[in-house]
């Protein structure tokens, strides 16, 4: 079996380096030839008609254009172009969502401006400030590790935030207090649930994400959170996924965002897994 694995020619990190090692890896393990590519040289090979088509492509990427381009090729791509799509845009994956019971945090999308400053608009200032109250959470629609996330405490702020973004979408949500500087990362590849990892922030951030300072610890999952992982999975039609939880009140599960690229070295090393195993597993199975 031939695959290929996707990755951005312009993002290099060690964890990004350690999480394709893994993944090459747990291939070759299973005799799978998983050739890496970035997202230029795939252009060039697509481009050739007489090029030979893999098995399947695995894409640790964002590009949802290079994604669909590779589907229309008719290669099964993991995930799909159509899954990335909704969750790397924190708004869609709310309105995707929001109707199938899915408990989230209240919230606010930006609406689309053409030519001025949204934070200039005080009906809409105003209308934020009425319907979430201080302190709310700003989140820039596309971005990770907790990156573009920030804590808004006055009006001052937000009229600031708002017009940092310019016209770039943006969501504005009600803050969590029950789960500062808290959250939980579960993940599932198929219909299965993988385990939880708490992440706890002890800087003072109301962020819990490890990359900016969390530290995580094995958490053991309820049969709720579980089936809770699983159906948000199942409804974004995802191959795999982090799910990230948020605590309110008397520990409700509250779904903060979902995360089609996931990065599961922390979560490899803290629950003594490797969830490229099951990746790859899963990919076998789909694929037979």
């Amino acid at each position: 079996m031939h695959g290929w694995l996707v990755t951005n020619k312009y993002h290099i990190s060690n964890n990004f380096t350690e999480l394709v090692k893994l993944l090459s890896t747990s291939a070759r393990n299973h005799n799978i030839e998983l050739e890496i590519i970035d997202n230029i040289s795939i252009l060039k090979i697509l481009s050739n008609k007489n090029y030979i088509k893999p098995d399947f492509v695995l894409f640790w990427d964002k590009d949802i254009k290079l994604a669909k381009y590779i589907e229309t090729e008719n290669i099964r791509v993991f995930n799909t172009s159509e899954s990335i799509r909704i969750c790397d845009d924190k708004a869609l994956t709310y309105l995707y969502l929001k109707s199938n019971g899915i408990k989230m945090p209240k919230t606010i999308f930006s609406p689309l401006i053409y030519y001025h400053n949204l934070s200039e608009d005080n009906d809409f200032i105003d209308f934020v400030i009425s319907h979430l109250h201080f302190p709310f959470v700003f989140k820039e629609c596309f971005g990770s590790f907790g990156k573009q996330v920030y804590l808004i405490n006055n009006k001052s702020e937000l009229i600031e935030r708002i017009s940092i973004a310019d016209k770039s979408p943006f969501e504005l949500q009600e803050f969590i207090n029950t789960s500062y500087g808290k959250d939980l990362r579960i993940y599932v590849v198929g219909n299965k649930v993988l385990g939880g990892m708490l992440r706890v922030n002890n800087s003072g951030d109301f962020r819990a994400n490890i990359e900016i300072g969390g530290i995580g610890e094995k958490y053991i999952l309820t049969r709720e959170l579980q089936d809770l992982a699983i159906k948000i999975v199942s409804l974004l039609k995802l191959d795999f996924a982090g799910i990230d939880i948020l605590f309110g009140n008397n520990d409700e599960p509250i779904l903060c965002e979902v995360n089609s690229n996931a990065y599961f070295i922390s979560f490899n090393n803290i629950l003594d897994i490797n969830v490229a195993d099951y990746i790859i597993d899963h990919i076998i199975d789909s694929i037979k």
